[in-house]
């Protein structure tokens, strides 16, 4: 089976739909008889490489619109792909205008296309003005672009039922949930050396964000709880809003007990999640379409603190059985949910047992990649 997904970027771009790409891909690629190739647009020069298994063409951009990369060269791809009988399956990964107006041109065209499957990720949210204008014309592209492939993935049955767009195609939506690799969360006696010496040099009890710092993660939201919350804060990632939240703790009389840590290697995360008591991720739109960071948190056995969006992120952290699930927004809830954990070390252990047995059943990259090479067979065999 040959694979081609059709994405905006692709890492070192840090993003979350840019880390399953490549959990999956590179998963897909280990199979026998499974080749995969990605196509994205390039943040530097473009060119092919080769990712272990994963053979990325990075096309050239030729500008942004409401900060989406746009190509012509995709489609040009694409339908170099078409011609040579290239690939099987194309996988498009929703939002990603350039990829969806690629595959509808050829569409106009009636020219051939393989198997397509679009991995829904999010809906469209539009924030910007740039983004509103362009809201009702993307909209209609969105509509006709799910009209026209096989079939759609999304995450969970929470993006299936509350998405604007994909009710309406219900039929051909498949709930596949995201998973992760746990080895690199794995816990051995030298990550718990590090975690403990963590722990002595922030003090405790700890409470974990990790994630980019912009408006709709609501990291402001978990800086105003913090006085209600004993312990200290540990803040993973950097983004615009860190002088702000930065000057937030001071004004609240926190900064002491809040620290900015910067993005972190995999090794140094692991260290933090092993030393956190308790994860928040306070996300107040959604934008955060599913979280993955909670299954991350979850492979280290931490219970995560979560809001209740319309989207995957409480069905990856469980209200009550792997963690607590808040209103968007609301810092006395939040402040609540955290001094709970942090202050019942009984209940919180039980969480993040939970939430590590719940993950190696249910979220694990093994088992999202058997669904969705499934979903290609079977729309294979309908050909």
């Amino acid at each position: 089976m040959r694979v081609l997904h059709v994405n905006k970027r692709y890492p070192p771009h840090v993003g979350g739909i840019e880390r399953h790409l490549r959990e999956l891909a590179q998963a897909q690629a280990r199979l026998p008889g499974v080749t995969v190739d990605v196509v994205v647009v390039a943040e530097g020069p473009p060119g092919i490489d080769q990712d272990g298994p994963v053979r990325v063409r990075r096309v050239a951009e030729w500008g942004t619109v409401a900060s989406n990369p746009v190509s012509l060269d995709v489609a040009r791809v694409l339908a170099a792909s078409a011609a040579d009988r290239e690939h099987d399956v194309w996988h498009f990964h929703y939002p990603f205008p350039t990829g969806e107006l690629s595959l509808l041109w050829r569409r106009v065209l009636g020219r051939p296309c393989p198997v397509t499957v679009c991995g829904y990720h999010s809906d469209f949210v539009s924030q910007s003005s740039a983004k509103r204008a362009l809201s009702a014309p993307y909209s209609l592209a969105t509509r006709t672009f799910l009209d026209t492939v096989d079939a759609v993935i999304a995450a969970s049955p929470q993006l299936a039922q509350h998405s604007r767009f994909l009710p309406r195609v219900s039929s051909k939506v498949h709930v596949i949930p995201y998973g992760i690799d746990p080895a690199p969360f794995r816990s051995t006696p030298e990550v718990e050396e590090a975690a403990r010496g963590l722990r002595e040099r922030y003090g405790s009890p700890v409470t974990l964000f990790v994630g980019r710092l912009v408006p709709y993660k609501g990291v402001e939201v978990l800086v105003r709880a913090l006085p209600y919350v004993p312990g200290v804060l540990v803040v993973v990632g950097d983004g615009p809003l860190r002088r702000s939240l930065q000057a937030l703790a001071h004004s609240l009389g926190v900064a002491e007990r809040t620290h900015f840590v910067g993005p972190l290697g995999q090794e140094e995360l692991n260290h933090h999640f092993h030393a956190a008591d308790v994860m928040a991720l306070p996300s107040i739109t959604p934008n955060e379409a599913f979280g993955l960071v909670q299954l991350e948190a979850h492979a280290c056995g931490v219970p995560v603190v979560s809001t209740d969006l319309p989207t995957g992120v409480p069905f990856a952290n469980q209200h009550g059985e792997t963690g607590l699930v808040v209103a968007p927004g609301d810092v006395a809830e939040l402040a609540a949910a955290l001094g709970l954990l942090l202050e019942d070390e009984g209940l919180r252990c039980e969480m993040g047992e939970r939430a590590r047995a719940r993950l190696l059943a249910r979220f694990t990259v093994e088992r999202m990649t058997d669904q969705v090479l499934g979903l290609y067979r079977e729309l294979l065999e309908r050909r």
